[in-house]
């Protein structure tokens, strides 16, 4: 009987540990030091938290085999992390889309996005926009200035449903909304930016690849948040995220829970 016992209490203990939730905290961060939210704010936040994975917004260029970084610099998740790592056993691992910049060069993204942005800027301000385009980029600098807000009032202003639905709006104005008004002035399909390797591509078509990439960034990064939460089954992660992203990674992320079985959780909940 007492042999049964010890059976019984392994296999529950062992079926806790096996079905333990994984904790996910997707955490809205601003890349460089402001009022209200500092390298020492973000590493208040981890220390908090005690992630066991840390995932950090690049690819894995940034980092040596052992998962070092390569370099270090003057942004609040290479100071914060970097401590952290200093003073507590976490794995920290990359995420991000992988040369991302490269890749916005060669497919004629960048800098044309730029390009088209000041130019639709120039016609605003020039009063040649139809009353209608003119409106809907009202909006956009609106929605711009209202997300812009947040980032100088802490941590927990921008990592919350509030935000998340700014962001949203922002962005779906900054990339679709945008390029529906440069589909209709033939100057912006009629101007053309030359890429690196000669060729040519007009303002509006670099600016529609900007607009496709911020969806393909996103899937792509939410694909890599999901592998490894299925290899860190059970452990706390937090996912460092400048906070335009944070609305995007929660909802290709949040579907998935029971099907992987962990829990979206705020920093603040800790």
């Amino acid at each position: 009987m007492k042999r049964l016992l010890e059976f019984i209490f392994i296999g529950l203990l062992f079926w806790g540990c096996t079905n333990k939730k994984t904790e996910l905290v997707i955490l809205g961060t601003v890349h460089q030091p402001v009022q209200n939210f500092t390298p020492d704010s973000l590493y208040n936040i981890l220390v908090k938290i005690k992630p066991d994975l840390i995932l950090y917004e690049v690819d894995s260029s940034f980092f040596t085999k052992e998962f070092n970084f390569k370099k270090t610099w003057e942004s609040n998740e290479n100071i914060s992390t970097v401590k952290y790592m200093n003073n507590f056993n976490v794995d920290v691992r990359p995420y991000g889309f992988t040369g991302r910049n490269e890749y916005r060069i060669r497919i004629g993204s960048r800098p044309t996005d730029s390009k088209a942005f000041k130019f639709l800027d120039s016609l605003y301000r020039n009063n040649q926009l139809s009353a209608l385009d003119k409106r809907i980029y009202q909006n956009f600098l609106e929605a711009n200035d209202t997300l812009n807000s947040f980032a100088y009032l802490g941590a927990k202003a921008f990592n919350n449903p509030k935000t998340d639905k700014a962001a949203e709006i922002r962005q779906k104005y900054h990339y679709k909304e945008l390029l529906s008004i440069m589909s209709k002035y033939p100057i912006f399909s009629d101007t053309y930016h030359v890429k690196n390797d000669g060729d040519s591509i007009s303002y509006y078509e670099g600016y529609k690849r900007a607009s496709e990439f911020w969806d393909l960034r996103n899937h792509t990064m939410s694909k890599n948040i999901l592998h490894f939460i299925r290899e860190y089954h059970g452990k706390k992660i937090i996912v460092l995220n400048g906070y335009f992203h944070r609305y995007y990674l929660n909802s290709l992320i949040k579907p998935k829970e029971e099907e992987l079985n962990f829990t979206i959780k705020e920093f603040y909940e800790y």
